[in-house]
C-alpha cells in the first residue's frame, strides 16, 4: 500500500469531475479540480504538484490541447514532467496527444480502464 497521491482533474463538466473524484476517492487518492486549462495553470502555479492530471479537450477559455502544450513546454520544467491523461471522445486526437507525451483515454471509458491508468501512475493507495 502506497501513500495517497493528489490528482488534478480539468473538465468543464461538473458531472464528469464528480464521477472522477468519486472513483479516485474510492482508490484512496485525493483530487482537486479546474474548469478549464487556464484555471489549471493558475492553480498549478501555487499548489502542490499533482502526481497525475486528467484533462478534457473541449473546454472554454483554454482547451485541453492548449493546456497540454503550455504544460509540456514549461520553461521551468517543474510541471512538464507531470503525466497527463487526455479524456476525449475525439479519437482522432490520439497521435497529437501522444506527440506531447500524454496518454489518451476515450471519455466513455470503462471504470477498470481508468483504475488501471491511476494504478500505473500512482500505485495503490488503499487496500480493500
Amino acid at each position: 500500500m502506497r501513500k495517497s497521491k493528489k490528482i488534478l482533474i480539468i473538465d468543464d463538466d461538473p458531472e464528469m469531475r464528480l464521477a472522477l473524484q468519486q472513483i479516485l476517492s474510492i482508490l484512496g487518492h485525493k483530487s482537486f479540480c479546474a474548469n478549464n486549462g487556464q484555471m489549471a495553470l493558475d492553480i498549478l502555479s501555487h499548489a502542490e504538484k499533482p502526481a497525475l492530471i486528467f484533462c478534457d479537450i473541449m473546454m472554454p477559455t483554454m482547451n485541453g490541447l492548449e493546456f497540454l502544450i503550455k504544460l509540456k513546454l514549461d520553461s521551468h520544467h517543474s510541471l512538464s514532467s507531470i503525466p497527463v491523461v487526455i479524456l476525449s471522445s475525439e479519437k482522432n486526437l490520439c497521435s497529437q496527444v501522444a506527440s506531447f507525451g500524454a496518454e489518451f483515454l476515450n471519455k466513455s471509458f470503462d471504470v477498470e480502464e481508468l483504475v488501471g491508468v491511476v494504478k500505473r501512475y500512482c500505485g495503490e493507495a488503499k487496500s480493500g
